[in-house]
């Protein structure tokens, strides 16, 4: 059985050997996230290109980072909302 993924350097068992190391929780975070994102139709081929670039260069432009924060405290209220608005049903019914 091949164990290698995409990258070629780091089998799965390397990465899970690497996961749990005090020190990945930002690997973790981001794969994660990567993880949700490539199921998400919204996550397109362009915006997996402007990924790989960042990656390739191994930096975020600053004015690019500052935006992204911004859209993600935004996505985050939107996302908190829509939370306590189903918890809000959820509780509605359950009172019912």
């Amino acid at each position: 059985m091949n164990t290698l993924n995409d990258t070629d350097f780091c089998s799965v068992p390397e990465v899970l050997l690497m996961l749990r190391a005090p020190g990945a929780g930002w690997l973790a975070t981001l794969l994660s996230a990567l993880d949700e994102a490539s199921r998400d139709p919204d996550f397109n081929a362009c915006h997996r290109a402007i990924l790989a670039r960042c990656l390739d260069e191994q930096a975020v432009p600053v004015a690019i980072a500052e935006a992204a924060r911004q859209r993600t405290i935004q996505f985050e209220e939107v996302l908190s909302a829509t939370m306590q608005d189903d918890q809000r049903a959820m509780d509605q019914r359950v009172a019912c």
